[in-house]
């Protein structure tokens, strides 16, 4: 019996499985999804209850989780792209139109407690750090009412990075999660050591 050949080549002459193509493919046309939605103003904040454990009734803050909208209209949730962009730099102005939009939110509601979820790799990113201040200057409570959940494994990949910048941050009245903190708990212990 012959044993079918199973791999392809790619432009570089080395081989590849079918199935390492198709996912390939598949993140080439994510990137370009999420492109386009960034240019056409195809993005918004979905807003999800974080309920209080003392009063399940009761709403503590709202999650603001970044949608985008691709050609069809459909709504996709990050959670079905953020893999393929988070290294990128498209990764990094998903994070600054989360930031923008929530705190516009922030401005216009100012009963409001909401929580934004941000890579690391955003630390320092100066669109992000512009439309930040940029809200802040406007209405310096929107700091204590603004809740920034940093990606676990993105803070463990530049810890005393995100350790300076929430010791900035939270000296202005921002406070911290950890977003998917469950998966290294040892991220804690070492926030816990800087005294974060």
């Amino acid at each position: 019996m012959n044993q079918r050949n199973t791999q392809m080549q790619d432009a570089g002459g080395i081989k590849q499985s079918p199935l390492n193509l198709a996912i390939a493919k598949r993140d080439g046309q994510t990137l370009e999804m999420v492109a386009a939605a960034i240019k056409h103003k195809q993005t918004l904040l979905d807003y999800q209850p974080v309920m209080m454990s003392s009063d399940p009734r009761q709403v503590g803050f709202y999650e603001g989780l970044i949608r985008v909208i691709d050609a069809t209209g459909r709504i996709i949730p990050a959670r079905d792209f953020i893999h393929v962009i988070e290294d990128t730099k498209l990764g990094r102005r998903i994070d600054s139109l989360s930031l923008n939009m929530g705190m516009q939110c922030l401005f216009n509601r100012p009963n409001l407690r909401l929580s934004i979820n941000m890579s690391a790799r955003s630390i320092g990113f100066g669109p992000w750090k512009r439309n930040f201040y940029h809200w802040l200057e406007r209405d310096e409570t929107i700091a204590e009412r603004l809740i920034l959940e940093i990606t676990e494994s993105s803070a463990m990949g530049e810890p005393q990075k995100v350790v300076k910048f929430m010791g900035e941050l939270q000296l202005l009245g921002v406070s911290f999660a950890l977003d998917d903190f469950w998966i290294r708990s040892h991220c804690i212990m070492l926030l816990q050591r800087h005294h974060v």
